[in-house]
């Protein structure tokens, strides 16, 4: 018989045990709500499919280019290979901009105006691994924030569309890769009509018609111009909406424009729960809102938790918002996700391009009776996939969102469900289930026969099932990655191994650019850019691990003055993320050794700072070195100690190094060690 929605929810949340769910999914004896025969209308064709992806942004992809290569190998194949994990089908990339975009900041292209690296950063390089193991992936840019001298800090601007210009043509020509779509600016105003015009011209002049602008309009009414300005409206590919809690835009609708989900998310944690959330905000979406795409941040969570708040332990080791977790480039240790496997219910099976069925009854997509919902998708025209071909999405999934834009549910018992499949796909005569539950995930359950064009489907609560007349669908798998363990105590680099422009090895910036340029770690925005945050504070960069107390840090600076005052280096114990919504990093400056231009040093701030100057200090190479050991901080330059000061840092935190208001700083012979953590 089948267990009550109830009972089942109160068992599972009680006890903490998991029910065998399956035998109930494809058949239940009694107590399961019946309903009256769904229509499904073959003939009844929506809108075109535009593929369900992920997004690399804020700095949370950093630590994946640092992994051993055969990790870093099979983390890819089970994002982006088809048929085999999640089978993303779309890519949303940030456009680096020196700016902070969430837990760090990302290369820019150009930090000054006239300079051109299309090498920096990983944004390109993960295109290019993604397209690489999927050629038909969509590729999505969009800038965070711009340096400083991009329209002396005007947004929109002449700057603005050479800079965009110059990064599409960074993809093609440094990374082979075509970007399909463009976007305005990420949660910030969008313009205006005339600067959107402009920036068309500007793209179809440099051969880049086939770029698709997108238009965010959570954040600006601009795109309510698409009714009454058709060039306006000719302009643009989609209109975009963050988070968005079951609204539309009207106007996108009103004007034929696409609509897609462009940045959501399950909850902070890799559970069930979350998957849930994502599996159902994937179907109902659509159904609700006529999203044709969603897009989840992040594609991969791959920082490090001393630069984001956003971690967490829900007893199985899955952390962060994103379909796969790599937080280790030490170990090579890689975390999967219930998640990934609930975005395969729908890249296994449909690509772009794919049709969707009406929404309604008597079309194809709809709510179920007793909660949940279900969607049909068919093949474009001229597929070479038989007559019958069909693929429906069945979900009565329950996990929160963890208040992140929940998409409202009710409470579900079992659901006996009949499909009356009529026009284009009412001759087919099997399917095959593909199922996931809290108990197991993306299970092949086999086939199930239609009799007479009815479909008849069991659902339990809080499950997912696509069904398909394809034969494809696989639950990839690689090794067991390398066991966690923590970052190793002694970390050494004198970065003579790297090319100019590369990251240096688990260096993660929070504020400015640090790249290696002629064997030094340099940092190279050349002033406070344009940008997402509420603040750029001064060029940082860390590593390490964020529970290091006693610690001992070394490295040859160069203050590379610019400007008269505000410019220094620091080496740095006590970094962290200090307040999520403001998006604030810093290291304790009682953990912090500041040396300037002129040899004014200082521990501490305000009335317990520590100070002094070195006579004779030159803006030169110099051996700096920094000790803490019980909260006391002492710290020699050119091998004769300089400050000490007793009791002051009593925080943990990772290792930092910076420098003052965007001047060119630069550290070699880099070396640090921990003896204790908190």
């Amino acid at each position: 018989s089948c267990v009550s929605a109830e009972t089942l929810l109160k068992h599972n949340q009680q006890e903490g045990e998991r029910n065998d769910m399956w035998a109930a999914i494809l058949m239940c004896s009694v107590g399961a709500a019946s309903a009256s025969p769904i229509v499904v209308n073959g003939r009844a064709v929506a809108q075109e499919f535009d593929g369900h992806g992920g997004l690399s942004a804020g700095a949370t992809t950093r630590l994946l280019v640092d992994y051993p290569l055969q990790q870093q190998s099979e983390v890819l194949d089970y994002l982006f290979t088809p048929g085999f994990g999640a089978s993303l089908a779309v890519l949303k990339v940030e456009i680096g901009g020196d700016t902070q975009s969430t837990d760090g900041t990302e290369a820019s292209h150009m930090h000054f105006r006239g300079d051109l690296g299309c090498k920096r950063g990983y944004e390109g390089w993960l295109a290019a691994e993604a397209k690489k193991r999927n050629p038909e992936i969509k590729i999505w840019s969009l800038s965070w924030g711009v340096p400083e001298w991009v329209g002396n800090n005007s947004y929109f601007s002449d700057d603005n569309i050479e800079y965009q210009v110059a990064w599409l043509k960074c993809l093609r020509d440094g990374w082979g890769v075509d970007s399909d779509y463009l976007g305005l600016w990420n949660e910030r105003p969008q313009g205006s009509v005339d600067y959107v015009l402009k920036l068309r011209a500007a793209l179809n002049d440099a051969g880049f018609r086939h770029v698709g602008i997108t238009i965010e309009s959570t954040w600006q009414p601009l795109v309510n111009q698409v009714l009454t300005n058709a060039t306006f409206n000719a302009s643009l590919v989609a209109a975009t909406k963050h988070y968005p809690c079951n609204t539309t835009t009207e106007a996108a609708v009103q004007a034929h424009l696409k609509f897609w989900a462009g940045e959501d998310t399950p909850t902070w944690y890799g559970n069930w729960t979350g998957a849930s959330c994502w599996g159902r905000k994937l179907s109902q979406h659509w159904v609700n809102i006529n999203s044709t795409s969603s897009v989840a941040w992040a594609v991969l969570w791959s920082a490090y938790p001393g630069v984001t708040g956003r971690f967490g332990d829900q007893g199985d080791n899955f952390h962060g918002n994103a379909f796969l977790t790599a937080v280790e480039p030490w170990s090579g240790h890689y975390s999967i996700p219930p998640v990934l496997w609930i975005n395969a219910h729908w890249g296994q099976f449909v690509t772009p391009g794919w049709r969707f069925l009406e929404i309604g009854p008597g079309g194809g997509s709809w709510l179920l009776p007793e909660g949940g919902s279900y969607v049909t998708l068919i093949p474009p025209e001229k597929s070479p996939h038989p007559d019958g071909t069909f693929v429906m999405i069945v979900e009565t999934l329950l996990g929160t969102c963890d208040g992140k834009c929940d998409v409202p549910y009710q409470s579900l018992g079992v659901q006996n469900l009949e499909f009356d499949l009529s026009g284009s796909i009412e001759s087919s005569t099997t399917v095959n289930v593909w199922c996931s539950s809290s108990e197991a995930i993306f299970v092949n359950k086999g086939a199930l026969q239609i009799a007479s064009g009815v479909l008849k489907l069991t659902m339990q609560p809080d499950a997912i099932c696509t069904l398909t007349t394809l034969n494809n669908g696989t639950k990839g798998s690689h090794p067991t990655p390398p066991s966690s363990r923590p970052f190793p105590s002694r970390h050494d680099d004198d970065f003579s191994k790297y090319a100019d422009d590369e990251l240096a090895w688990g260096f993660s910036d929070v504020y400015g650019s640090f790249s290696v340029r002629d064997h030094t770690l340099s940092q190279l925005a050349t002033g406070h850019p344009d940008g997402w945050a509420p603040v750029n504070y001064d060029p940082l960069t860390f590593i390490g691990d964020p529970t290091w107390k006693d610690l001992h840090v070394s490295a040859s600076a160069i203050v590379n003055q610019s400007a008269p005052v505000g410019q220094y280096v620091r080496l740095c114990g006590g970094c962290t993320d200090q307040s999520i919504r403001s998006i604030k990093y810093a290291c304790a400056p009682e953990c912090c050794f500041n040396v300037s231009a002129h040899g004014d040093w200082i521990i501490g701030s305000g009335q317990d700072a520590v100070t002094g100057q070195i006579a004779g200090f030159e803006d030169t190479w110099h051996a700096i070195d920094m000790k803490i050991y019980n909260g006391t901080v002492t710290a020699s330059v050119d091998g004769k100690q300089v400050a000490k000061a007793e009791g002051i840092c009593t925080v943990a935190g990772m290792v930092g190094l910076g420098c003052g208001s965007y001047h060119q700083c630069a550290f070699r012979n880099f070396t640090m060690s921990s003896t204790s953590t908190a």
